[in-house]
């Protein structure tokens, strides 16, 4: 008996002495940790976020957000109280009262191996997130227990629990791209965090336990059993009472409202896109970093962009577009039926350039990439390796088989300065190795397979005109490419003229297929052009509108000392005929006669005097070439820069530079950059006011009337490549460019060619949205500014007989202007 007295002795003694040796184990492995493993002061008190930056519109509404997690902070005062405490009731009863580690909690996870819930508390889950990761290990997840247990009391020490809770509702994941509480908010519910139900802050806290397991839009019954437990949890801590739970929790979850955030959905995706290069170039601006020196990244930076952008215009702008661009792609393949706009009309060289765009198209395909992928990759990795200096994009496999054809190829491309001497040599040295030929066999079965694949007809998405914007068919990828080629675009900027706020920005017909924008592409610009050569005209000789010029065929010389062009030039009209009467230059402007540009581009001799006006206007010189050629619009500038210029006619002569953005503020909302407004008088009033009139005039053949004023002027270029229209009201400015992605993906005649046909109808049909939509208090009688003294007479009954040939113009009574009667069916038509 007392042997087995002493031996239990001993044995309680050992289990004492392993308590407190496990207890001096832990304490000492605790103490090593919170030397030489936890974070620095600094990572605790700042710890990384990455918070989403947000686009805000001139009525400080959401235009997108830029992220790498889609994140934005909410401070504790503005979190939902519903969301609070089912956090609390779900995740951490004992919160309030211990100091980041709950030991009845852990007592409770000991005994009971976790069977009736963990120990971890909120504070722990935030050391978590912050600075340890999950491992499967049994060691290495006791040390990061035990890890996390250091970081939750200095945790603890540095912030209050109110600050904790925000910290943990704003770092955790929901997935589906929503990063902290009210990201979670808008994707699963499309509503601010503020307005969460109980039931849907209880979705959401239901979602911390596992976010995948417990996803209300692809596991709705879990989710809605999950739903449950954490309501049951605010009865029990007296947060929500039994007969509103029993109410609750008979509710479905309505996931109907479920929206994961993508680039091309939303409003203004071209202009967001647009947005973001332009926001990196003015960051990356010493006066513009952070104050360490460090630049700011839009991804990660939680930046409020306050922009100039009006929604409610940009809804009327994006559905005009829709509804427009519908009737011109359908009048666009009714044309083309049956003919190939890569073979129609074209010459061999013509032809071999759009067979090479084509192939360009295809080779730049997803589709095709992984195919390249899976074939070339081996002998690629193999002749790098061998020669580092090789590049083996496509070209340089195409060059290097036709130097392997003919060795003289590579002494041409060297002369063309195609290809320097070091890549010449890398080229020579790759095909006298035994690599080349596993690398062209592979090019060979490559090509072999795309031809396959691109022309077998499998299920697709392709664009469509529908409220989706795509429909599902079954076609070879080559028709796909083709078809998306053939679309029309559409880029249009409408600016508030006196400010020079833009508006709305509609860069293309839809961006998730079409990621160019048009509104910052330059396309030539035509009879749009015009009216800059006139106001100079107007500007420097004082030239009447009501001037009498014969529409003939006008020459400007070879040599002309002027000019001095190496050839003559007679251009001829649009319609290639020549009335051979006298018309005024009002009536020029508004017929977009040619003959009347070259009279007028000949009065005033040279090119800079026009160039040094059109910069006044936000032209940059080096976009206007020195030739008079300019007249009838042969420069290529974008909507943007040709909006901005017209808005100067709309504002009095004030040319104002485009904004659109007006401030950026940091995340804690200290203000970083403010735009300073550039503005400056490029025409005096009365001047300026003779080209508004003219361009009332030029609008005045529109049967399709507004109640706004308004005037314009419709530009097209040769073989109809691109149609313009420039509309201008006392309060707002568009610009619109209308045409395909390539020269030729275009209308055939001028009957549906011309910027009247192309570009017009949008304006008139977004003005008329704007005009019904009381909600912008929009002026329909504002007018233009008709200063007292405009200097030149406009009323052109005034005159006698003004010609350009006439000596004594003011003795002789002017000719009543009869417009033909081939012109009045051509406005007809048009409009």
């Amino acid at each position: 008996m007392a042997k087995k007295s002493s031996f239990f002795s001993s044995v309680i003694k050992l289990l004492w002495l392993a308590f407190f040796a496990g207890i001096l184990v832990i304490a000492a492995i605790l103490v090593f940790i919170s030397k030489t493993q936890i974070p620095d002061t600094a990572e605790l008190e700042n710890p990384d976020y990455d918070y989403a930056s947000i686009i805000y519109s001139d009525e400080y509404e959401e235009v997108g957000r830029y992220y790498r997690v889609n994140r934005e902070w909410v401070t504790f005062e503005d979190l939902n109280p519903h969301i609070v405490e089912a956090l609390v009731a779900t995740e951490d009863e004992r919160f309030y009262k211990h100091s980041g580690i709950d030991l009845k909690g852990l007592t409770r996870a000991i005994v009971f191996l976790g069977g009736k819930g963990g120990a971890s508390t909120i504070t722990q889950q935030l050391a978590k997130q912050f600075f340890t990761k999950y491992s499967r290990n049994f060691p290495k997840r006791v040390l990061q227990k035990l890890k996390e247990w250091v970081i939750a009391v200095e945790f603890e020490k540095r912030y209050t629990k109110e600050e904790i809770i925000a910290m943990y509702m704003n770092k955790f994941e929901f997935i589906n791209g929503a990063y902290g509480i009210e990201a979670a908010a808008k994707t699963y519910f499309n509503k601010k965090q503020e307005k969460l139900s109980i039931d849907e802050a209880a979705i959401l806290v239901g979602m911390l336990k596992n976010p995948s397991r417990y996803n209300p839009n692809s596991a709705m019954e879990r989710a809605l059993n999950r739903r449950n437990v954490v309501m049951n949890q605010m009865v029990k801590n007296n947060y929500l009472s039994q007969s509103k739970y029993d109410e609750l929790k008979k509710l479905p979850i309505d996931n109907s409202k479920f929206k994961r955030d993508v680039h091309y959905e939303g409003p203004a995706p071209y202009f967001r896109s647009t947005l973001t290069s332009h926001l990196k170039n003015l960051l990356d601006q010493d006066q513009y970093r952070k104050s360490d020196g460090t630049k700011y990244n839009i991804y990660r930076d939680g930046l409020k962009i306050y922009t100039t952008l009006n929604l409610k215009m940009q809804a009327h702008a994006e559905a005009a577009m829709v509804d427009h661009m519908k009737t011109i792609q359908n009048r666009y393949f009714d044309v083309w039926e049956g003919d190939n706009p890569w073979t129609y009309d074209a010459t061999e060289y013509q032809k071999k350039i759009r067979s090479e765009s084509l192939d360009k198209m295809v080779r730049e395909s997803e589709r095709f990439k992984k195919l390249r992928t899976k074939f070339l990759s081996e002998p690629t990795k193999n002749i790098v390796a061998a020669f580092p200096k090789a590049r083996l994009r496509d070209i340089d496999i195409i060059r290097l088989l036709n130097i392997k054809k003919d060795k003289k190829e590579i002494n041409k491309l060297q002369r063309n300065k195609i290809i320097s001497k070091t890549q010449a040599k890398t080229y020579e040295d790759i095909l006298a190795s035994d690599l080349f030929t596993p690398l062209m066999n592979q090019w060979n079965k490559l090509n072999k397979e795309a031809k396959k694949v691109f022309n077998r007809k499998v299920e697709m998405e392709i664009f469509d005109y529908s409220d989706s914007g795509i429909k599902k068919v079954t076609k070879t990828p080559l028709d796909s490419i083709k078809y998306h080629a053939m679309q029309m675009q559409l880029g249009s900027v409408s600016m508030d003229p006196k400010t020079g706020h833009v508006k709305t920005w509609v860069g293309g017909i839809g961006n998730k297929f079409f990621q160019n924008d048009h509104v910052t592409s330059n396309r030539q610009v035509g009879s749009t052009f015009k009216p800059f050569i006139y106001t100079t005209a107007i500007f420097q000789q004082a030239i009447s509108p009501c001037q009498k010029v014969q529409d003939i065929q006008y020459t400007i010389p070879a040599r002309d000392k002027n000019f001095g062009l190496m050839e003559s030039w007679s251009p001829s009209n649009s319609r290639g005929t020549f009335s051979k009467k006298e018309t005024t230059l009002k009536e020029g402007l508004k017929q977009s006669l040619n003959s009347v540009s070259i009279w007028l581009m000949k009065q005033l001799g040279n090119t800079e005097v026009v160039k040094d006006f059109t910069s006044s206007l936000g032209i940059p010189n080096s976009k206007v070439p020195n030739a008079p050629s300019i007249c009838l619009g042969s420069a290529d500038l974008n909507v943007l820069e040709m909006t901005g210029a017209y808005c100067t006619f709309a504002n009095d002569g004030v040319f104002n530079k485009p904004v659109f953005i007006t401030k950026i503020e940091d995340s804690k909302g200290r203000n970083i950059y403010t735009a300073v407004p550039e503005k400056r008088r490029a025409l005096p009033s009365g001047y300026n006011y003779v080209m508004v009139d003219m361009l009332k005039y030029a609008a005045s053949a529109v049967h399709y009337q507004l109640d706004t004023e308004f005037g314009g002027k419709t530009g097209t270029t040769n073989d109809y490549v691109d149609g313009w229209f420039m509309g201008i009201t006392p309060n707002l400015v568009t610009g619109t460019w209308v045409g395909g992605e390539f020269p030729w993906i275009r209308f055939k005649t001028i009957e549906n060619g011309q910027g009247g046909r192309m570009a017009r109808p949008y304006f008139l049909k977004y003005m008329e949205k704007i005009e019904n939509d009381n909600s912008l208090n929009w002026d329909k009688d504002a007018t233009f500014n008709v200063p007292e003294n405009i200097g030149i007479e406009i009323d052109c009954s005034k005159y006698q007989n003004l010609s350009a040939s006439s000596e004594s113009s003011d003795s002789m009574k002017m000719e009543k202007i009869i417009i033909p009667d081939e012109l009045e069916e051509e406005f007809e038509e048009e409009f």
